[in-house]
């Protein structure tokens, strides 16, 4: 089971402080390919926005899948809950 994604598109609403992405924000700092909460470029995405790859490359050794789940789906519900107010 890899993680779950709700598609509110949140994170990639908001990627203008992340160096790794900075070809790709529009002048609002949204994902310049997400269209309808749905990655566009999603066969071609970035490494940081692979979570599955993110975690092997760089975080196996500091967490366990499950807790690298558990962290991402903390920081969704940090970004879903920030975007309502």
């Amino acid at each position: 089971m890899g993680f779950f994604c709700s598609q509110c598109g949140e994170c990639c609403k908001n990627i203008r402080h992340i160096p790794e992405l900075a070809g790709y924000a529009d002048k609002n700092g949204c994902c310049k390919y997400l269209k309808n909460n749905l990655c566009t470029i999603y066969e071609n995405r970035p490494e940081v926005c692979r979570v599955d790859l993110m975690y092997e490359k760089y975080y196996s050794n500091k967490y366990t899948l499950q807790e690298f789940y558990t962290l991402n789906e903390s920081i969704c519900e940090i970004l879903q809950n920030n975007a309502k107010k």
